[in-house]
């Protein structure tokens, strides 16, 4: 496997276009706005004054046009935590000609960029690798020593078991203490109902997710034909047929598959984001970067 700490990998991002590294900058720094309301620079709102709250920080221009109290509430700047949530299952691991890594390879490639972009701005990340049960999981924290040890981990991944993204997530709820972001990179080779609820806890206790949906280009289009031998991924056995009579019924289960992903993702307010891997990482991330920035505008 490439080595996700190669600097002609990591390196990628740092040789973006001037407006995309300002996207992905932009975007970094703007996740630091807390929801909570404290007494920084930037203001917020006016609540009304409560006895007992501090009269240093109340508004004496509101008070002379409405004849009433007011506190003034400021955004309360936060430090960046991070949990990436990596699917190391074996489908994960599949490659095929037209894909320039497996998808495995380019999701700790996500990862590890993500995660070199935090360490730069002093956030803090970690990882939690996954199948049907956590393979191995990093805490939080920001120094150059965590990246190595992060990008070590990375590499030494092998493949093995089921995609279970519910546990994963129940287990970032629990690790999880402060509002934060959850970034979850998979194939989602799993039924989307199965961890809405977990999803929906995590969004109701403030954290702010979003979805890499990585995909070889071979799964998205289907480009067999005649009598094919198709291997499951992860342990579903063989299946001898004439590829062209399973395309269409194929791409149907597929496109319902991501069109029930997608609908969760809406009704819950969280983001998915395709990373197709014949896509260059670093095209996709930009586009990404630049969603993100123009949502948190609006």
């Amino acid at each position: 496997m490439r080595s996700v700490f190669d600097p002609h990998v990591i390196s990628r991002i740092e040789r973006l276009p001037l407006r995309s590294r300002r996207l992905a900058e932009g975007f970094l720094a703007g996740m630091h706005r807390s929801r909570m309301r404290g007494m920084s620079t930037e203001f917020a709102q006016h609540r009304p004054y409560v006895q007992g709250d501090d009269v240093r920080h109340l508004d004496w221009k509101a008070y002379a046009k409405s004849d009433r109290f007011y506190i003034k509430q400021h955004e309360a700047e936060t430090n960046l935590r991070c949990l990436f949530c990596l699917d190391c299952s074996s489908s994960m691991f599949f490659k095929s000609a037209d894909a320039a890594m497996s998808k495995y390879e380019y999701a700790a490639t996500i990862v590890a960029s993500l995660s070199y972009l935090l360490m730069r701005q002093k956030d803090s990340f970690g990882v939690i690798l996954f199948a049907d049960s956590i393979q191995e999981a990093l805490p939080c924290r920001s120094s150059g020593g965590h990246f190595l040890n992060m990008t070590e981990t990375l590499e030494k991944a092998t493949p093995g078991g089921h995609t279970n993204v519910s546990q994963v997530v129940n287990a970032a709820a629990i690790q999880m203490k402060r509002k934060s972001m959850v970034v979850v990179v998979s194939d989602f080779v799993d039924d989307p109902e199965s961890f809405s609820l977990p999803m929906a806890r995590l969004i109701y206790a403030g954290h702010d997710i979003i979805l890499f949906h990585v995909e070889d280009p071979v799964e998205r289009d289907f480009p067999f034909g005649g009598q094919t031998i198709f291997l499951g991924l992860e342990d579903e056995g063989k299946l001898l047929c004439e590829a062209a009579d399973l395309r269409q019924a194929y791409l149907g289960e597929r496109n319902d598959h991501l069109d029930t992903l997608r609908d969760i993702c809406r009704r819950m307010a969280f983001d998915l984001e395709e990373m197709p891997t014949d896509e260059p990482l670093d095209v996709a991330l930009s586009a990404f970067f630049g969603v993100r920035n123009s949502r948190q505008r609006v």
